[in-house]
């Protein structure tokens, strides 16, 4: 059988062969091509770029690669699956132009909407735990904003919002959904009642399957969190729980994966936090808390140096205000890392309370502080927390298992025996 698999991004391979940057994102979706290697599917792939002005092919190592330019719309797609002839199509994400033409170009009993992150749910959320003021339209630091490359929370949350718009449409149209997490199912069934919701993991980078994290005695107690330059994950509500975490552990610090508040200088620097308002207002919550000097910014850390930001911390905390299945508490999780998130969307799919880890209410810091101080407070329990979402994570997260289910359900849309 021949799959098109349509993303959002042009795979390492693909943008080696072009000279184009290599994009961070869609890991998991490379690791599902590994594992299907050993299967009887031939997989075409294909993605939009603005760095390329027309329909660019390539074969390597036995799979087809596609980049189409981003001014070709719907007729480079629809030229791409005449061209193929594909038995399947899969689309990854379901918030961007492509997902909607892909679904009225095919078979939707040929097509399966696999959800990457829901727009909508996020730009709802973006905002939440910030003052009222994030929200208000600010015409002359949105232009500056977008000038320099970046944008305002209103302008975050804005354009999550157009997104969703999108995804609105391609869930209406779609026969087929593949996800992981109960939120999913829930969400897509909303929408469409007659979708039928296929349930599929996601594979976690190789490196946090191997080694896995040991409780230390002597260690400074640390936590961990692996995003927070958007206040979508989380960061302030972490900084309002630090003080009561503090006044029980003096030592306490925190390491965040990312950049830190901008630093200018005296003159400059109001200028930049003013610019840079979530960065500018983390700076400022921090210091009116007096925690400034317990964060730490890592920078943007690949998956060798996020493994060693993992296993030298004592918590991994996911603060965020919405989330679907994230990967960074997958990853922790196969580390055996003691975790702690907020419960929301699917993250209650991905850990249950007090068995694989703690979950607590993002709305409450002292839920935080508290799920926090229970862990240093009792870190045999929080190993054997962690030792349990080990457990559960090897086996949720299992590359063979996850082809395998993927492989049942092409058949299955095939008509073939499962």
């Amino acid at each position: 059988m021949t799959v098109f698999w349509l993303l959002n991004f042009i795979p390492p391979a693909m943008a080696n062969a072009l000279q184009l940057p290599v994009q961070a994102s869609g890991s998991w979706i490379m690791a599902l091509q590994d594992a299907l290697a050993s299967h009887p599917v031939r997989l075409i792939l294909c993605g939009y770029s603005n760095a390329v002005d027309q329909p660019q092919r390539r074969e390597i190592d036995g799979t087809i690669y596609l980049a189409l330019p981003q001014s070709g719309g719907k007729a480079a797609l629809q030229d791409a699956l005449q061209q193929e002839q594909p038995d399947l199509l899969q689309i990854f994400g379901t918030e961007n132009d492509h997902s909607v033409w892909a679904l009225e170009l095919f078979p939707p009993e040929k097509t399966l909407l696999y959800i990457q992150g829901l727009a909508g749910p996020c730009g709802e959320h973006m905002a939440d735990g910030l003052p009222p003021r994030f929200l208000r339209r600010q015409p002359l630091k949105e232009k500056l904003a977008h000038a320099t490359g970046g944008g305002t929370v209103y302008q975050l949350k804005q354009q999550l919002l157009a997104r969703a718009k999108t995804e609105q449409q391609a869930f209406a149209q779609a026969r087929y959904v593949l996800g992981r997490t109960d939120w999913d199912r829930e969400f897509s069934t909303a929408i469409n009642k007659n979708v039928e919701y296929f349930p599929l993991n996601e594979i976690m980078r190789e490196p946090f399957y191997e080694g896995g994290w040991q409780r230390d005695a002597i260690r400074a107690p640390r936590i961990f969190i692996s995003q927070g330059n958007i206040p979508l994950k989380g960061l302030h509500r972490l900084l309002e729980a630090l003080p009561l975490i503090a006044a029980r552990y003096p030592d306490v610090q925190v390491y965040v994966a990312g950049w830190p508040p901008p630093q200018k200088g005296p003159l400059l620097t109001p200028l930049m936090h003013w610019l840079s308002e979530y960065s500018g207002y983390l700076a400022k919550l921090a210091k009116r808390l007096q925690v400034q000097d317990r964060i730490h910014y890592t920078g943007v850390l690949n998956a060798a140096s996020m493994k060693g930001r993992f296993l030298e911390s004592s918590v991994f905390v996911l603060p965020s205000s919405i989330e679907n299945s994230p990967n960074s508490l997958g990853e922790a999780m196969l580390l055996g890392m003691p975790c702690v998130a907020a419960s929301v969307g699917g993250v209650p799919s991905m850990l249950t309370h007090q068995k694989e880890g703690l979950l607590f209410d993002p709305s409450q810091p002292e839920e935080l502080a508290q799920a926090i101080l229970t862990m240093f407070d009792d870190p045999h329990y929080a190993e054997s927390l962690g030792k349990a979402a080990r457990a559960r994570a090897l086996q949720d997260h299992n590359a063979a298992t996850i082809a395998a289910q993927q492989m049942a359900y092409y058949r299955r849309l095939l008509g073939k025996d499962v």
